[in-house]
């Protein structure tokens, strides 16, 4: 056997090491190395575009001169529990948010008219879903600037969004 201290669990102790060290490893980027693939989300606070977790957070402080991300991690204790809802929202490059209701395209809104520089759509499109999930009045302001076409045509697919 080697130097390695064999544990009464049959473990050996540098797995603990290993994985103490790969756990609890301070994770960050340089920041002028990923500019290109993250969005603001608020102040410091980022997120990368392309990557499969998008929930993941990263804020930017300077080490040694330099500016880093480095990962926010959360706590468990003050986790929300977040039920998938129907609704969703999509930023696009143009500062456009496309709206839709259980995958089917409903409208595009233009946040500038709403009076929110069009570099925050991905944050209103974080937080439009909440908002059309939980306010029927909101639901009913935005369908009403859909066609009566339009609006009659969603209706008879989706009658609980007559409300």
């Amino acid at each position: 056997m080697d130097s390695k201290t064999k544990l009464p669990n049959g473990f050996i102790d540098s797995d603990y090491v290993g994985l103490d060290q790969t756990v609890n490893q301070k994770k960050f980027y340089r920041l002028a190395d990923v500019k290109s693939r993250i969005e603001k989300v608020a102040f410091d606070v980022v997120r990368f575009t392309d990557s499969e977790d998008l929930d993941k957070l990263w804020i930017i402080r300077e080490e040694n001169g330099d500016k880093v991300l480095v990962a926010m991690y959360e706590d468990d204790s003050n986790k929300e529990i977040t039920v998938k809802a129907s609704w969703a929202a999509i930023p696009d490059k143009t500062g456009n948010v496309n709206v839709f209701y259980k995958g089917d395209p409903i409208t595009k809104i233009a946040v500038e008219q709403m009076g929110i520089p069009k570099e925050d759509n991905a944050l209103v499109s974080r937080s439009l879903p909440n908002k059309l999930a939980s306010d029927k009045s909101f639901v009913s302001s935005m369908l009403s600037s859909l066609s009566v076409q339009n609006r009659s045509e969603l209706y008879s697919k989706y009658p609980e969004l007559k409300g």
